[in-house]
């Protein structure tokens, strides 16, 4: 996948088929969900809520790389995990990078995107198979233009990790996104991406 489509992904609601938002936060939650449910690679489902995370993640972070049957790809984003292994930020971003730069927090606050006049708020969810082999991250993101919600997003990773290395995982790479009040080419995506992840930290 080029950098070129990753750049022009995601600009508002990532919404996945295997994400379903059971809360719709109002304003005083950003427009962000409350729980979601999370299909986990094992064909498990789960309610995960808002802020938690997989704690075999806890306090490491990942060099995420596109995969093919060419082998390991390009870097599209270092992940960095907090310590309940909840998605803590994203840095070297190229995902909708001339919006939201290339840093993402997922705290659940406001923060001002590349683009003037334009913010942002990101919150995450996580959980993982009963064995710890696999795990469902998703990521919630409002965009707001002039006070207004104009986009929302998710974003969702599900892997598994290497059985004889605990340092690498592989999987796939979900996205979905709508935009609302904004008129921006390509805002609407639908995509999904084979993904390797390396432990960098």
């Amino acid at each position: 996948m080029s950098h070129r489509m990753f750049r022009t992904l995601v600009v508002g609601v990532m919404g996945l088929t295997i994400v379903v938002a059971n809360g719709c936060g109002g304003p005083a939650n950003n427009g962000l969900a409350e729980e979601v449910t999370v299909l986990l690679p094992d064909g498990t489902e789960t309610t995960a809520t808002l802020g938690s995370g997989v704690i075999s993640l806890a306090d490491s972070t990942w060099e995420f790389y596109t995969t093919s049957v060419n082998g390991q790809g390009v870097p599209f984003v270092v992940v960095t995990f907090g310590p309940n292994g909840e998605l803590s930020e994203f840095n070297d971003n190229t995902l909708g990078a001339e919006i939201f730069g290339s840093t993402i927090l997922f705290d659940g606050a406001r923060h001002d995107t590349a683009q003037a006049g334009l913010q942002y708020a990101a919150a995450t969810f996580g959980a993982q198979t009963s064995d710890a082999t696999g795990f469902t991250l998703a990521a919630d993101i409002s965009v707001f233009a002039v006070g207004l919600e104009a986009a929302t997003a998710t974003a969702t990773a599900t892997g598994t990790f290497d059985a004889n290395d605990s340092d690498v995982m592989t999987g796939t790479f979900d996205f979905v996104s709508t935009v609302t009040l904004l008129d921006i080419p390509e805002g609407n995506q639908n995509l999904s991406i084979n993904f390797l992840g390396r432990r960098i930290q």
